[in-house]
C-alpha cells in the first residue's frame, strides 16, 4: 500500500535522493509543476521513471487551463479561463457546452497520452461581488444551475479518459477576497451564505476525491482552518454532504495553513484527512510524514481503487484524431472572436 501523503519533486528528472525515497517511502502521489515539464516525451520519461519505482504511485496536475496552466509552453493547452466561458453560456449556452466539452476533451486525450492520472479538477468555488480574481477566473460563474452544467462537462471529459477529478476548494472557497497562497483568509459569513456555497459540492459528491480549502470559516468553526477542522471534516463534509471519497488537503506551503509539519499531522490525525499535499520537494517533511501521518480507513478501504478507474477510460487514444479536435476549437474561437 501507498502513504497518505502527495510530493512534489525539483526538475525534469528524479534525483538520486528523489529515486531513493520514492521507492523506498511509496507516496500516494507525485505532482507535476511547469518546472517539471519541458517536452512531451521528456514528461513521458519522467512520468515512467517515477512508476518504475513505486508502481501504485498515481501522478497528479494541476491542469484547469486558462491562468492555471503547468504546460505553458505548449500551444496544445491555450484555453480560456472558466470565468469566460460562464460569459459565453450567458449570451450563447450551447456554443459555451461544446467549448467546454473541447477544452475537457483535448486536455484529458493528453493528459492520458502522458500517464498522468489525476487532474486537479473541478473548481466547483462560487465567486461573490468580492471575490478576488485568481478564484473568480478559475470558476464557472456565481449561478449554482449553470456552474453544475458546465463543470459536468468537464467531468465527462475527464472520464472519458479515465483522468480521476479532484473537486476543490470544498466547502468553498469563493466566500473570500483573500488568497491562501499568501495569507490565511478567515470568512465571517453567515451560516446561510455558507451552506449555499455547499451546493456545488453536494451535487458532485459522487467525485473519488475532493481537495479542502485553506480558509477558517468562523461560522463553521473558530478555531481551525477547514483542512484540519474535525467539524467541516465530519459534520460539514462527510456528513451534511454525505461525502464518502478521499478528502486531500490543499498545498501545505501556502500561507493559508499557518502550521508547521508536527503541528499539520497532529491536526490532520484528529480531524480526519485522508491525504496530505505538501508540495515543498522536502523530504525531511515528507519522511516525517510518513513516519507519523495515520492512514484512514477511507485511505485503506479506497487507496487501491484508484488504478481501476484509469482502466475504464471509455476512449482509446489510438482511435482519435485530436488535431480536429483542436481545429474545431480554434475555429470556434476564432469565428466568434473570442
Amino acid at each position: 500500500m501507498t502513504n497518505p501523503l502527495i510530493v512534489s519533486i525539483k526538475k525534469t528528472k528524479l534525483t538520486l535522493l528523489e529515486e531513493r525515497n520514492i521507492a523506498k517511502y511509496k507516496p500516494f502521489g507525485v505532482i507535476l509543476f511547469s518546472r517539471n515539464i519541458s517536452k512531451f516525451n521528456q514528461t513521458k520519461k519522467l512520468i515512467k521513471s517515477i512508476k518504475f519505482l513505486s508502481k501504485n504511485t498515481l501522478i497528479l496536475i494541476d491542469q484547469e487551463g486558462g491562468m492555471v496552466n503547468r504546460f505553458n509552453k505548449f500551444n496544445e493547452f491555450d484555453f480560456l479561463d472558466n470565468y469566460s466561458y460562464y460569459k459565453i453560456f450567458l449570451k450563447n449556452p450551447s456554443l459555451a457546452k461544446i467549448l467546454v466539452y473541447l477544452k475537457s476533451f483535448i486536455t484529458s486525450y493528453y493528459l492520458r497520452s502522458l500517464d498522468i492520472d489525476i487532474n486537479t479538477i473541478p473548481v466547483l468555488d462560487l465567486p461573490i461581488h468580492n471575490t478576488l480574481p485568481m478564484i473568480k477566473k478559475r470558476t464557472f460563474g456565481p449561478n449554482i444551475k449553470q456552474n453544475i452544467i458546465l463543470n459536468e462537462l468537464l467531468v465527462k471529459g475527464a472520464n472519458n479518459f479515465g483522468i480521476i477529478p479532484v473537486m476543490k476548494h470544498i466547502p468553498g472557497h469563493g466566500i473570500t477576497n483573500k488568497d491562501s497562497h499568501f495569507s490565511l483568509p478567515v470568512s465571517h459569513a453567515p451560516t446561510s451564505k455558507l451552506n449555499n456555497h455547499l451546493k456545488v459540492f453536494k451535487h458532485f459528491n459522487h467525485l473519488p476525491l475532493a481537495m479542502t480549502a485553506h480558509i477558517k470559516y468562523l461560522n463553521w468553526d473558530k478555531e481551525n482552518i477547514s483542512s484540519f477542522s474535525p467539524i467541516i471534516i465530519n459534520k460539514i463534509i462527510r456528513k451534511r454532504l454525505n461525502y464518502k471519497g478521499m478528502i486531500m488537503t490543499d498545498d501545505l506551503m501556502m500561507k493559508g495553513n499557518p502550521y508547521g509539519i508536527n503541528d499539520v499531522i497532529n491536526l490532520s490525525n484528529k480531524a480526519g484527512i485522508d491525504i496530505l499535499l505538501d508540495c515543498s520537494s522536502d523530504w525531511d517533511r515528507y519522511i516525517e510524514i510518513t513516519k507519523n501521518f495515520k492512514k484512514t480507513l477511507t485511505f485503506k478501504n479506497q487507496s487501491n481503487s484508484f488504478l481501476a478507474i484509469k482502466n475504464k477510460a471509455l476512449l482509446d487514444l489510438k482511435s482519435i484524431n485530436i488535431n480536429h479536435y483542436h481545429h474545431l476549437y480554434n475555429e470556434i474561437i476564432k469565428l466568434h472572436g473570442f
